[in-house]
């Protein structure tokens, strides 16, 4: 049996992680998130306000915006896990991807008590989405290696596809 590269085995793992978002995401369409609020307030927002783990610096965001605007928050969570998860399966402007796979989990541990164990696989997905970024993760068995020739022109493309150094033009003129 061969092994695999390091590229391949956080390919691998970045093709799981976005398969799990995608599907948790998928379960939320026909749960309802996206005409209602009403999973997302009676089984997250309301019980961590009411057992008080949130964060006490994000408890007031919770009350004051998330609640009021509890239809927009459960649509914004939905779309949020759905982008994320079809970005790491294809590995797809992996690194934005991965960026909303810190930022969303972040915000459900400060929701759940960063230290609460409640919070932990949330932890997971976050420290994951920060190897994906730091890795460049969809180089390897993604569209974003696949796209190379079209990221290298530009730097902020090439940021975003994990690309190193200076455009190809850029680092002849240069030398």
């Amino acid at each position: 049996m061969m092994a695999l590269s390091y590229g391949q085995g956080v390919a691998l793992l970045r093709i799981g992680f976005g398969l799990y978002i995608f599907s948790g995401a998928l379960s939320k369409v026909t749960g309802g998130w996206l005409e209602s609020p009403k999973q997302l307030l009676d089984n997250f927002i309301n019980p961590a306000l009411q057992r008080g783990t949130a964060e006490p610096y994000y408890r007031p965001f919770l009350e004051n915006v998330v609640v009021p605007n509890a239809a927009l928050f459960a649509q914004l969570v939905v779309i949020g896990e759905l982008l994320v998860g079809i970005s790491l399966v294809l590995g797809l402007l992996t690194r934005v991807g991965a960026l909303g796979g810190m930022f969303l989990p972040l915000n459900y541990m400060l929701m759940k008590g960063l230290l609460s164990n409640g919070g932990s696989i949330d932890r997971l997905y976050f420290l994951a989405s920060l190897v994906f970024f730091a890795t460049a993760a969809g180089l390897v068995w993604g569209l974003d290696g696949k796209l190379r020739s079209v990221f290298e022109g530009n730097a902020f493309t090439r940021w975003v596809a994990g690309l190193s150094g200076r455009a190809p033009r850029e680092a002849a003129a240069g030398s």
